[in-house]
């Protein structure tokens, strides 16, 4: 890969409200999509944030992987591809359900 895009979850098992992780995490996505374009790169992996080792369910950061990389892709132009990339079949199959709807 020519660029990395580094970005951290929150952690789901904090002291925090479920908003208020939802939205950060849905942060990541949206800040790695606009330096993407920023950078005039054309695609962009992710793993699967924060359903590893900092605790997130995988359905809800699916959803919110999706719905925020959704949205991201509206607002910075540029990036025509995305690809989640998962440790598991069972996780893609997660993300294989959510992207088709």
């Amino acid at each position: 890969a020519r660029w990395i895009i580094h970005t951290v979850a929150p952690i789901w098992r904090t002291g925090r409200g479920e908003r208020e992780k939802i939205a950060l995490l849905a942060q990541c996505y949206k800040s790695c999509i606009e330096v993407a374009a920023e950078l005039s790169l054309r695609a962009i992996g992710f793993p699967a944030v924060g359903a590893g080792a900092y605790g997130w369910p995988i359905e809800r950061a699916c959803d919110v992987a999706v719905n925020a990389t959704k949205d991201a892709l509206l607002r910075f132009g540029g990036v025509e591809k995305v690809v989640f990339c998962c440790f598991t079949e069972a996780d893609a199959s997660v993300y294989r359900a959510r992207v088709r709807r």
